[in-house]
């Protein structure tokens, strides 16, 4: 076979058997024919003839091993393709997964981030509700939330307090307005579209269509406690959504009902606790009586207007009283102690009040927080009082004096005018002359005596006269010998000419009642000095004891109505108050101080009067 024949063979060879090793044996080759086995039938080697048999075994072997290395590569290549598929069906696999999930995750973004949206918008809807104090100013708010969606209308709330009478609330041409009708119709209980029957009593009401509206209830839960009976609202808000448009409507109101409840609830007991609070102040204020709430340390919580024009926070006292410290008596102590109501007097600016503490305890079984002070002006009461006591002692000393009078009188005048028949025939010298003289000054004594308790006992109707202290104070003398006679007595009395424009009789009581206490304040046996003299155009009568004096911490209260420092059923405390009060009446005054080393001093000034 020739060269070219063996090279056509080879290259159809090739065809059949890419894979096999190509031997090429020849006895002369070309260069060209070189070139055409390689390039055509891919000459693994080419062998010039004749060859040996070890040679042809050779080259046999070296054929057969790279057809053996071609088989492996050929496998490992067909497998690599088959494991590049496999790996690129995964990595589609794999990919559709990531882009799956991708649409998953940014789904799932998209949804929290609406979700969050959505609490945020919320969020600050409950914020801007918690500021607002007005039915304007929460609506406003919801009207502006609505304007998110088209076709909505202008809210429009409706609510009654438990009795007959509905309350509207809306906006008409952009201003707020308040309506209320009598009319009654039942509130739906569920977020709905109204009734036909519902929408009319709306549209009857407004003066004006309502085409489609959605009604939401609201609940009141505080209101209704505190009115005592159901509080209901509705919301109505007229809109012209289509049915698609309804639902994320409706999840939005949804999400603010509750919200608006509770900011609605509010305002609506705000409102009647103001009402409540306007209605207590008036009716505490158009009270006669101040009225305090005071806590613990003395602190005004409230008061009426009675209780003080200009109170600027400060202490019971300080507002009231205009004191430093606790009024004396002050019954609040006793009433945060016991728990119970207590009551007290005390005196502000020459009035006294009865003060009445009614403790405030929250709870059973604690201890008051607050105490309510109700303070009555028993002054003209007081007053009252005292004349009364006054008028029934004068009254019962009136008719003893009457009495003894009556029973007196007779015998001593007949005893008198004999002893006068018998001095005009008893002879001029000797001691029956005397001892006559002496009965008949002791009967006239005795009738001046009588005169003077009947003078002493008259009521306070008598006229005031130009009178002397001297001369009052000689008629009292006689009424208190009893009281006196343990105690030694001087009278230095300067003033006999000299006159005073009173009522006797006030004044001697008052002359009696200084004398009385000054022998009643020695226990022991001392001296009562008693003197008048004129200082100016005023006589001065003073009465001194040897008493041990007025202790230093009653002093100031010592004219004070019932105060007194003696025993129960010994006296009413109403001499010193009495006398004070007469003595002012007639235009005086009446002081006292300690005199060294023991005792005390009352002085009476009072001013020197002459009859024109």
């Amino acid at each position: 076979m020739g060269a070219s024949e063996a090279l056509e063979f080879l290259v159809q060879a090739r065809l059949y058997q890419p894979m096999a090793p190509r031997l090429m044996i020849a006895e002369d080759l070309t260069e060209q024919e070189v070139r055409e086995g390689i390039n055509k039938a891919q000459v693994f080697r080419f062998m010039r003839w004749p060859l040996s048999e070890r040679e042809v075994w050779a080259q046999l072997e070296s054929a057969l091993q790279r057809h053996s290395m071609f088989l492996s590569r050929s496998l490992l290549l067909r497998e690599s393709s088959s494991q590049n598929k496999q790996l690129e069906a995964l990595t589609h696999s794999l990919e559709e997964m990531v882009e799956e999930r991708t649409q998953y995750i940014e789904m799932s973004h998209h949804e929290e981030s609406e979700k969050l949206n959505r609490e945020r918008q919320l969020l600050r809807f409950i914020k801007d509700l918690a500021t607002q104090t007005s039915f304007e100013d929460i609506l406003g708010i919801l009207r502006k939330e609505l304007r998110k969606f088209h076709k909505m209308g202008d809210p429009v709330l409706a609510y009654r307090l438990g009795g007959d009478k509905t309350f509207f609330m809306s906006f008409h041409l952009g201003h707020f307005t308040q309506t209320e009708s009598r009319q009654h119709y039942e509130f739906p209980k569920t977020a709905q579209v109204p009734t036909a029957e519902l929408i009319r009593y709306f549209a009857n009401h407004f003066g004006r269509p309502f085409i489609k509206a959605y009604m939401v209830p609201l609940e009141l839960r505080l209101t209704s406690h505190f009115v005592g009976g159901e509080a209901e609202a509705i919301l109505c808000i007229e809109n012209s959504l289509s049915d698609k448009e309804m639902g994320p409507f409706v999840d939005f109101i949804g999400d603010r009902m509750r919200p608006l409840s509770m900011a609605l609830d509010r305002v609506l007991l705000e409102n009647q606790l103001s009402s409540f609070s306007y209605r207590w102040e008036k009716t505490f204020d158009g009270m006669r009586d101040p009225i305090a709430i005071v806590d613990v340390d003395y602190n005004v919580v409230r008061a009426n207007r009675k209780f003080s024009d200009k109170f600027l926070q400060h202490k019971c006292y300080e507002s009231f009283s205009h004191r430093k410290l606790a009024c004396e008596g002050c019954p609040v102590p006793h009433a945060i102690k016991q728990g119970e109501p207590q009551a007290g007097q005390i005196q502000v600016e020459g009035r006294v009040y009865q003060v009445h503490s009614y403790p405030v305890l929250l709870d059973r079984g604690s201890r008051p927080t607050n105490v309510v002070n109700q303070y009555v002006d028993i002054t003209q009461s007081r007053e009252l009082y005292l004349r009364m006591l006054q008028s029934e002692k004068m009254g019962a000393i009136g008719m003893l004096a009457g009495n003894i009078a009556h029973e007196l009188n007779n015998p001593l005048t007949g005893l008198r005018a004999l002893t006068q028949v018998l001095l005009q025939e008893a002879p001029a010298e000797g001691n029956l002359r005397a001892d006559l003289i002496e009965i008949e000054k002791a009967t006239a004594r005795s009738q001046r005596i009588i005169k003077n308790l009947l003078d002493f006992s008259k009521g306070e109707d008598q006229p005031s006269e130009y009178v002397s202290v001297d001369e009052i104070v000689e008629r009292t003398l006689p009424m208190l010998k009893s009281a006196m006679r343990t105690h030694r007595l001087e009278v230095d009395l300067e003033t006999l000419g000299l006159s005073v424009y009173v009522e006797p009789h006030l004044l001697q009581q008052v002359v009696f009642n200084l004398i009385n206490n000054a022998c009643q304040a020695m226990k022991d046996p001392g001296s009562l000095r008693i003197s008048t003299r004129a200082e100016g155009a005023n006589i001065l009568l003073e009465i001194q004891d040897a008493g041990p004096g007025i202790p230093l911490e009653i002093q100031r209260r010592i004219f004070e109505p019932f105060f007194t420092t003696k025993k129960e059923g010994h006296g009413t405390g109403l001499g010193l108050s009495m006398s004070k009060s007469i003595i002012e009446k007639f235009g005086g005054t009446i002081q006292f101080r300690n005199v060294e080393p023991h005792g005390s001093c009352f002085t009476i000034v009072l001013p020197q009067r002459s009859p024109e």
